[in-house]
This record gives C-alpha cells, structure tokens and sequence, in this order.
C-alpha cells in the first residue's frame, strides 16, 4: 500500500515534522498484529533496493555493527562515545526511543532536528513508496543513513533491531561486529531455541570481519563460533573493562564498556583510528544512556528514591535483582512493574515476586503493553508467599503513589518491565520534581513529539 501523498492533493509547502513522522508509521502496528510479510528473506534486498536508488548513502562513511539480545544499545552507545572522544565525526543509530523519536537518530551527540528528520523522510518517500513491503523499521534505517551520509561523518554505530541475520541494519558492511549477551527474547520472530536464536544474531558476522563477544552461554557460544569460523572472522570473547569509572552500573556494563573497549582497539590495530588511553577512558565515563539502572534525581532527602531500568525479559530482570542487591544489601524496595503482551511474561513475573513482597502493576501507553487485568491474573496464577502484596495502578502517577505508600521508610522504588514503563516513570517523576534533570536530557524532549494520529485528507494513501 502506497503512503505518499496524493499527487493532486499534495501540498506545496515543506512536510512539518509531524507530518512527516505521521507518514513514516502510516502503517505501524505496534500491537503486534501487523500482517506478516510475504517475503521476509528478501527484506535485505529490498533494502538494498531502495538504498542504491538513494546513492548507497550506507557506503559513505565506515560503519560498526552491535547485535545481542541485552546490553547491545549500552555497547553502542560506549562505542560512539569513545570514537567521538576520539576526534571523529560519528552517528549513532538505536532503538527504540524513550521520550523522542530523534533518539534514535544522532550526530555527534545530538538528537537529530525536527526539520532536518521531516526533509529527509520527504526526500525518501518516492523510493521508499516505490518498494512494496517495507518494514517501517527498514523505512527509519534508510532515514539513519540518509542522515549520516549528508552529515558527512566518520563512523557511524549501528545498533540491531530485532535479530541481525534478515534485520534492516544487516546491509551495512561494518569494519567490526559486537555481539552481546544473547538470551531467549523475541521468540515469535527468531526462533524457540537459544541455539535458533544465536544463529539469527550471527547473521551480521561477515567474511574476515573482527567479531568481539560478551561471554555466552555454551549452546549460544557454541553457534556464534561455528558461524564465525565460516566466514574466516576472527572472534574475540572479551573481558570486564576496569580502567576507569563507567556512568552505567553492574557488572553487565563492564562486559558491554569491554565490547566497546575491544571494537575500537582492533579499529585501531587495523589502521582505521587514532587511539590515545585518556581520550579513550573518557569516552566511556562520559557515555549517556538513560534508563539502565539509573537512580533518577530527587530533591535532597525528599521522599523515596526511584530507580528505573529497561529490563525486558527474565534474564534482564535477574541482572537488575542482583546487581541492586551488590548496591543496596538488604535494603527493601518496591517493584512498578509492566510488561509488554509480546513477552514470555511468567518468568519475569516470577523473578518479580522473588525479588520483593511488594509489586505494583501498572501499563503503558505503548500499543504493546499488557493491560493491568491480564497482567493481575498471571501474576495470581503463580504461587504466592503469604507476605505478598500485589496492587493494580491505574496510571504511573497512581502506580508511584501506591508504591511510595506500601514500601518501607528506608526503602525505594523500581520500575521496571519494559522500556516504555521505565521512560513513562521518568516523565512522570520530571512533573513530579520539575527542574532537576538536567537541561539537554531527553525527557525535555516528550512534550514536542507528535501524538501519531490519523493523517489528514491531503495525505490519504493512493
């Protein structure tokens, strides 16, 4: 289905941003009900298609590639700090977003301009209307590199979608791969197997391109290897970085900072950037990547601290379970927990209930989320400690009430489940404590998106 505008109904002016955003997701359906595509192996190719029509922008800058199923925004967000500390140029692409659609998109640091995003998706859309079957994904990517060709950068990082064998990123041709932690996630599309889901993941991995790893689990390491050793690519399982301080706690983190640490070093061995340690430390200290086990800002002594995290899976939500243990031992906290409908919800729900007596249910905005009801029933359906304590929110503001009221005087709070809950939070904490983030943060950012809605007449689809 088409979604350009009408030829004689298209306007004169320039899109505005929100016009723009709005045909970009025409036909999005985040709720998971989306038709499936009658070719997903021939994603790639028309890609490629579509990108050649627009000069290969991809080809216009070097390029690093990061998979995984956790950890894989956090090492590429170390990576492109680290080479923008370095003196190059960068962009970084990851998703998805938590307060602002140009997230996702970045030059040198900053959030692509509303403008700047609106003209690119206006100049692509006759390519992209001319290819049937494109993801809205593969659509966004094409924006990313779009973005970076004509920013003229040095290095772009290229974080995954969902997978990496057929995902939209997989046409680049990285001078290096990462691979992190990879662990049962997105069941439905890459496989219900570790081993199935491992092999989707090393479908980046390209012929005598470095690969750097996080430790594995054997059946996932035992793919990764095999698939590595096919394609002649040295692969590298790397070790904690301990040099200096990292603004992203756990030791996860270490592991992802490690990946980072690794790709840019073999970058360097290979010729292709400078290298200088401070440069180098500094970039990973100064690395920005919110909602990763972030104590949010609160007034001095004032009320109970919130700790928000993107755990999106059973695995996740053990690493946050115990690194808050090593942080805080023995010291109560409450659970603001959501879950989106697409994930295998009782193994978290368990870990959940292990990890605290006190669990607040709340759901997102996003299409995604699993409604409180459904997510009050599976949680009831699980065997419970008498001490248990479960409450249905009906909003983030209600859900941070309930949990203030319920937790302990020298307790805190975590919410967690998704990343939609976790950003939510956030935004509702920043109306709750208005001033304390700081001023370039990206929650400032929440109130200037578009709501995506209907689109107007002019912009029907043909």
């Amino acid at each position: 289905m088409s979604f350009r505008p009408a030829p004689e109904l298209a306007p004169t002016k320039p899109l505005t941003y929100e016009q723009a955003i709005g045909i970009l997701f025409h036909d999005a359906r985040f709720d998971g009900r989306a038709p499936r595509s009658s070719d997903p192996e021939g994603r790639l190719e028309r890609m490629r298609t579509v990108l050649a029509a627009l000069g290969n922008p991809q080809e216009r800058f070097r390029t690093v590639h990061v998979t995984g199923t956790k950890g894989k925004g956090s090492t590429s967000a170390y990576t492109e700090s680290i080479l923008r500390h370095l003196g190059y140029r960068t962009g970084l692409f990851t998703s998805p977003h938590l307060h602002s659609f140009r997230e996702r998109i970045r030059v040198n640091g900053k959030l692509i301009g509303q403008e700047a995003c609106a003209a690119l998706i206006e100049r692509a859309l006759p390519h992209l209307e001319a290819i049937p079957d494109l993801t809205v994904f593969g659509r966004i990517t094409v924006i990313a590199f779009l973005c970076f060709a004509e920013a003229e950068i040095d290095w772009a990082v290229v974080e995954v979608g969902v997978g990496g064998r057929l995902d939209s990123t997989n046409v680049v041709q990285p001078a290096v791969c990462g691979i992190t932690h990879v662990s049962m996630d997105h069941m439905h599309m890459l496989g219900d197997t570790l081993e199935q889901i491992a092999a989707e993941k090393a479908g980046i991995i390209k012929k005598n391109r470095p690969v750097f790893s996080a430790p594995q689990k054997v059946r996932a390491g035992d793919v990764l290897r095999r698939v590595a050793d096919e394609k002649d690519a040295p692969l590298t399982e790397v070790q904690n970085y301990r040099r200096a301080a990292l603004p992203l706690v756990g030791d996860h983190q270490q592991i992802n900072a490690g990946i980072a640490f690794a790709m840019v070093q073999e970058l360097h061995r290979q010729g292709l950037t400078r290298w200088d340690d401070r440069l180098v430390d500094r970039g990973l200290s100064n690395t920005r990547w919110p909602c990763r086990i972030e104590w949010l800002p609160r007034p001095e002594n004032e009320g109970l601290p919130l700790v928000v995290d993107c755990a999106h899976n059973a695995d996740s939500l053990e690493i946050l379970l115990s690194t808050l243990a090593a942080m805080q031992p023995g010291r109560p906290f409450t659970f603001i927990f959501g879950v989106n409908r697409d994930k295998d919800i009782a193994p978290m729900l368990k870990r959940a209930a292990a990890g605290s007596p006190r669990i607040v249910l709340v759901q997102s905005r996003h299409p995604k989320a699993l409604p409180v009801p459904d997510l009050r029933a599976a949680i009831d359906a699980l065997p419970t400690k008498g001490d248990q304590a479960v409450i249905a929110a009906p909003s983030m503001k209600a859900g941070l009430e309930a949990a203030t009221r319920i937790t302990p005087p020298d307790g805190y709070l975590v919410g967690t489940g998704s990343v939609f809950v976790a950003a939510e939070l956030r935004e509702e904490w920043n109306e709750l404590n208005p001033g304390l983030f700081a001023a370039d943060d990206w929650i400032h950012e929440a109130n200037t998106e578009p709501q995506l809605a209907p689109l107007p007449p002019a912009y029907g689809m043909i």
